[in-house]
């Protein structure tokens, strides 16, 4: 975080007129006219009296600088390490979907469809409402607010684990949560945990071959779409069980002679 009042070689409780009188001495300086190598240094300059000559940003910047100051203080005085094993891979969502009327429904519209399964590929979309954990859209996923401190847990160094004195077992720290992390401010919506729980609906995309090649073992896998993973984690996969009603299938066999034999479903 940048000094506003270093960069203006000023004390925290300088007035206005001291403000202004060094702001026009150091711009004067390192102008780009007379000193074109130190364009940021001007930059830097313009910005740190455009905030501390405004009293609303002032005031906001100083709890900022007051903040980030403890933080730092906090940080030394613990001699913290910023640990990062505390990544949390997202889990796995499951579900059971029911393929049947989907199936009936794609032979009775293309009637060229036995033919032709075999040299080109046949598609069923579907939309479902699926429950999943998915990254914060308010922190990004950070869990804290945007802009604002974390460090690394003090108790157990960022591991998100502490070993209990009377057992010896390790259990997850209480300071933290088990995340490694304390956060200054905690996302608001979130509440540090970097994802929410949601229900939202999904279109999947299935290839009517592999709906008919599984057997009674078919799963079909889409990597990466299931719970999202907390601070970095990747994200679970979205597993869905095929279920097709076996006389409906017969049916289509049989009108085929026997077109379904060879796929494995029926081996």
């Amino acid at each position: 975080m940048k000094d506003f009042y270093e960069i203006l070689g000023l004390d925290e409780n300088a007035g206005e007129s001291l403000i202004k009188s060094n702001y026009r001495k150091l711009a004067s300086i390192y102008h780009p006219d007379k000193n074109p190598e130190n364009q940021d240094k001007f930059i830097d300059i313009n910005e740190a009296y455009k905030t501390l000559s405004n009293e609303a940003l002032r005031n906001a910047y100083d709890k900022e600088l007051k903040d980030y100051k403890n933080f730092k203080a906090l940080q030394s005085k613990n001699k913290v390490k910023p640990y990062r094993t505390r990544l949390r891979d997202g889990a796995n969502v499951n579900l059971i979907l029911d393929f049947t009327s989907d199936i009936e429904q794609k032979f009775q519209e293309n009637k060229n469809i036995k033919e032709d399964l075999e040299k080109q590929e046949y598609f069923i979309d579907k939309i479902i409402e699926a429950e999943r954990y998915i990254k914060c859209p308010s922190c990004n996923g950070e869990g804290k607010e945007i802009g604002t401190l974390s460090m690394p847990c003090p108790e157990c160094r960022g591991t998100g684990n502490i070993k209990n004195k009377s057992s010896g077992v390790m259990e997850l720290c209480r300071n933290c949560d088990g995340y490694g992390d304390i956060f200054l401010y905690k996302c608001k919506t979130c509440k540090g945990m970097a994802r929410i729980k949601t229900s939202e609906k999904i279109k999947l995309n299935f290839s009517l071959k592999e709906l008919l090649n599984g057997g009674d073992k078919n799963i079909i896998i889409f990597e990466g779409m299931g719970d999202a993973g907390a601070f970095g984690g990747k994200n679970g996969n979205l597993n869905v069980t095929v279920k097709i009603d076996e006389k409906v299938l017969n049916k289509i066999n049989k009108s085929g002679g026997g077109f379904l034999s060879k796929f494995s479903f029926f081996k």
